[in-house]
Order: C-alpha cells, then structure tokens, then sequence
C-alpha cells in the first residue's frame, strides 16, 4: 500500500508516498526510562538502558524505577508544585496515578483522567506493539470502563484490560489461538449464565460457536448504514481453526479469521477476570464494565461489549464508527457487559481494511459524550496523530474536560500503518 500522508513522518520513517515496511521490527519509547530506541521483536522483554520489562502490556499504572523529573501540571503544562502537590502556575491539584494515567509508547498511546465530578477514576487501558509470528508489526489495545452502580468498578476495568492484553499480545506472538496461560490461582468453578443466547445488536449477527468453521471470513456493510460517518465491514466468526506457533511449521500471519477468534477469546478472559472479583463482593453486586479491543495490522479487528468505542479516523472524509452501542440509542442503559451476573454474552466482532493512513481511536464513553461523531473527534485529532498520537490524545481528552468531564475519560490512538523505522545507518 502506498503511503501519502500530508504530516511529517517520524524520524527514520519511510518518507511520504513509500511503503512501511511492516516487517520490520518497530522502535517504541521504554516507559519507564524514556529510551526510544527499543526494538519490539521476538524474544524482547527488557529495556537495555533500565531493565524494565517491555513484553507486558502498559496501563499507566505501573510502579515507574526512573523518573525523568515531575510530570507536567494536567491543567496547565506547568513543572512547579507545592509540598500538598498543588500546581504553582495555575492553583490546581495534581492528580494521583490512577487519576491520570498516561503511556505512549511513541507507536501507540493513550491517556486515561479522573475528569472533573468523579472521585476516582473507573476506566483502564492497556497498549503495546508487538511482533506476529511472522515478524510483522501489530499493536494491540484494551478500554474499559466500570459500571460506576457495581463494586469496585475500577478494579473490574483494570483486570479486564489486563487479562485481555495478556492474551491477545501471548497469542499473536506465538501465533497460536491457543496460548499458554501464565500460572495463577486455580479457575472458578464454572458459573451458569443467566442467559446463553449472544447479546446482537443492528451492527452485525453473531455466529454460534458450534457452527461449522467457514473457510474465511466474510466482510459485510452494517445493516442500514454506518454507525459512526460511513461504511464499515463487520465480520462474522469462521475460518480455519489452524495454529501456527512459532515453534512449528511455516511463520505466517494470523488469518482475519483467527484474529476474530482471538479477539472473542481475549473478551472471555477478561469476563473472567472480572468475575473472579465476585468472590470478594459484599453487597450482591458483583463488580462489571465494558469491553473493547483492537488489534491492529494489515487490518484492524475490533471486539466489543457494551458502549465504549473504536473509531477509524482519517483525512480523507472516511472517518467512522467501528462499533456500536449495547444500550438503546440515546441512552447510558447498557444491554451488555463483562462480569459475574453479565450471562455470559458473545462480544461483537468488525473488520476494517482502511484504504490509507489514518488512526484507531479506542475510547470510553467519557471522550464520546462531548464528541461523538468520527468528522469531530479526526478534526481534533488529524494530523497530529499520524506522527504524535500521545499529543493528539491530550487534545481529545482535553476537549471533553474543557467540556465539562462529568465522566472519566480515556482515549488510545494507534496510527495506521504501523511505523517501523528505518534501520540506523552502520
């Protein structure tokens, strides 16, 4: 695919009209120590300047060894702050971690904030690139957002994200749809859903497990037109069910059927996840939250519960919506959602084979509530995006805080196609 984009490439990206090599293994920033020169490839998992472990997924909320001095003021931009952490240039309190957490990882990047009437900050991300069994570039991204009427919402998002990226970045590495879980607490019992039928929605009917795998694939438009600006294809579950793990047989990429599958897969864990938190719950109300994914390489797989988003955003006039809300149009009251008393719904799953560069945004509904339309969120966004996703991030989050933050808000744009750059010169 030929790339043409009107902003600046990144230093050692290929320059505007050449193709990206997708192959070649990305630079990201460590975020803990801020060296930019790491290689996300097979068999990374330490930054050589810190020791910090880049193979995991990052939310914000790690426990950072080095840091580069004081992160800026979150109103202002300002360095300089009181002993009770309160902002000299603008007056305001600084926020705890969780109520500011922000990652960029320089291909990736995402910020999630407390807003302006919370009191703690219910939402949770988790991002990084990785390297397909066949060398190519994929980054994978998870938001959820707690159901602020159930217990402990915020633990609810952090472990669904966690669990979800955990299993989509250990499957697409390995190339198998079928990962080796890490050792932990032996499973729960298995529950009994309340109900066993996939929660559907207008965007696209869901396929029973059971069904006879299909050779590929298919994409269709959404039923009765784009939920976002335009077009978008959606996907139902199919394909083969072959494995290629790095270990065995030929590396090549996950088919779109596989990733569909993954992506499901990956939404199972986090329910889980959540519902192991039931066991700790006091009131009858288990802990829940909603659920969204995207992996994107050559294409971007999108999986979903509930009303947190995934946009496609461009400058071509082809901005749109990639899913669409479990809940009535026009209300919060969502249908679907992850967690002990969710009945155990099937996520909903689309495909998206964009046709030039641009950006995924994934994002609560605290960013959607203020700007909701995909033209809106890639006229805040676009160009900067493209080169600075981190920058374009603070931009939408700040728009919804300007616009009042009666919610959490989090925000994670992956540009399109996946940069790597360019191998240093000997």
């Amino acid at each position: 695919m030929t790339i043409e984009t009107a902003a600046a490439p990144p230093d050692g990206a290929p320059p505007a009209g050449q193709e990206a090599d997708p192959a070649m293994a990305p630079k990201v920033t460590c975020p803990n120590c801020g060296a930019d020169d790491l290689l996300v490839e097979h068999g990374s998992r330490f930054c050589e300047e810190c020791g910090y472990q880049v193979d995991e997924p990052v939310t914000g909320e790690e426990d950072l060894a080095v840091q580069a001095g004081p992160r800026p003021c979150a109103s202002c931009q300002g360095t300089e702050f009181d002993a009770e952490g309160y902002c000299l240039g603008c007056g305001d309190l600084q926020p705890r971690r969780r109520d500011r957490m922000e990652v960029d990882l320089g291909l990736v990047a995402g910020i999630s904030d407390r807003g302006r009437r919370h009191h703690r900050n219910e939402d949770s991300m988790a991002l990084r690139p990785t390297a397909g069994p066949d060398d190519r570039n994929v980054v994978v991204a998870v938001v959820c957002d707690g159901v602020s009427t159930s217990e402990r919402p915020d633990e609810a998002s952090a472990a669904a994200v966690s669990a979800a990226a955990k299993w989509l970045l250990a499957a697409i590495t390995s190339g198998t749809t079928e990962p080796e879980r890490a050792p932990g607490p032996a499973a729960a019992p298995e529950r009994t859903p309340a109900h066993t039928e996939p929660v559907e929605t207008a965007v696209m009917a869901t396929v029973s497990l059971d069904a006879p795998p299909e050779p590929e694939m298919p994409e269709t438009g959404f039923p009765g037109g784009d939920p976002g600006d335009s077009d978008a294809d959606t996907e139902s579950e199919g394909g083969s069910q072959a494995r290629a793990s790095a270990a065995t047989g030929p590396r090549r990429p996950l088919s779109a059927a596989e990733l569909g599958r993954l992506s499901r897969q990956a939404a199972r864990e986090a329910d889980k996840a959540v519902s192991d938190l039931e066991r700790d719950t006091d009131h009858g109300n288990p802990p829940a939250c909603t659920y969204v994914s995207a992996v994107v390489g050559a294409e971007v797989t999108v999986a979903w519960l509930g009303d947190s988003r995934a946009y496609w955003l461009d400058e071509r006039g082809t901005a749109r919506a990639l899913t669409r809300d479990d809940a009535e149009e026009g209300s919060h009251a969502i249908e679907a959602w992850l967690g002990a008393d969710s009945g155990g719904p099937e996520p909903h799953l689309a495909r998206f084979t964009p046709d030039g560069p641009g950006v995924v945004l994934v994002c609560s509904d605290g960013l959607w509530n203020y700007v909701e339309k995909a033209a809106e969120l890639a006229a805040i966004a676009l160009p900067e995006a493209l080169t600075n996703p981190f920058g374009a991030a603070a931009r939408l989050v700040r728009r919804a805080l300007d616009d009042g933050g009666h919610d959490n808000i989090t925000a994670v744009l992956v540009p399109y196609p996946v940069q790597a750059p360019a191998e240093p010169a000997a």
